[in-house]
């Protein structure tokens, strides 16, 4: 069916496609004379056409939690209060959760928006269930260097960007969160525009690095786990 399509009531032409999934999502054509991204916010479905794939990273020791419960819980859930610092090295919760380091980010690389401070972004943070954005074969460029970075103690997490957003809401961002870098010798903005949903974004569905939800994430049965990018991948 890739290819095949029908026309809006604008003229406009949308195409049906098929996620690695088997599932049918809308496919639409931008208009290249307005340019993709001008204007603010785009649809769910502009973005799984492009990015039909999440991409969790997790320490491979939570794997065996994450399997009996089929959920991805926030950071929140496990630790009982938000410092008002990064996380400097992992830390193993006393339920035996590993939380990943935040040694990348730096509060001196930093412009807080509207009052925020570095405690706001963490505890912020603390709530969200992050994914990368991504292909079905690999995420984008930031999630392969945390896949890099973080080498044998990784478990990978891909799913179906429209199976989560069945039932929940996902937000956007064009930044990595856990590592910010002086952009042109400027600090970068973060505050409470840091994660959107897809009708406040100013940027273009190209541009999305992070994808995070506000809740626990339920996996569906299709998900797939691997311990390195190449595979062998399975079933979770």
């Amino acid at each position: 069916m890739e290819g095949h399509g029908f026309s809006r009531a604008d003229g406009g032409k949308i195409d049906l496609g098929f996620s690695p999934w088997g599932q049918i999502f809308v496919k639409p054509a931008f208009d290249r004379r307005k340019g993709e991204g001008k204007g603010v916010g785009f649809s769910i479905e502009q973005y799984a056409a492009l990015r039909p794939t999440l991409w969790h990273l997790t320490h491979v020791d939570n794997l065996g939690r994450i399997r009996k419960s089929r959920v991805l819980m926030p950071a929140e859930h496990f630790v009982s209060e938000t410092l008002n610092c990064p996380r400097r090295g992992m830390l193993r919760t006393s339920s035996g959760v590993v939380l990943r380091d935040q040694d990348l980010l730096h509060e001196s690389c930093i412009d807080f928006q509207n009052g925020y401070s570095m405690c706001d972004l963490l505890a912020d943070s603390n709530r969200r269930v992050f994914f990368w954005a991504g292909r079905p074969d690999r995420p984008v460029k930031a999630g392969l260097g945390a896949i890099k970075r973080y080498g044998s103690s990784n478990a990978i997490i891909r799913l179906s960007f429209l199976a989560v957003v069945e039932k929940q809401t996902p937000h956007f961002s064009r930044y990595n969160f856990g590592a910010p870098r002086m952009h042109h010798g400027k600090r970068v903005p973060r505050g409470p525009k840091t994660f959107v949903q897809a009708t406040e974004c100013d940027f273009p569905p190209s541009k999305v690095v992070e994808v995070t939800f506000a809740q626990p994430v339920t996996l569906r049965a299709d998900a797939e786990v691997a311990r390195s990018l190449d595979g062998p991948w399975e079933i979770l």
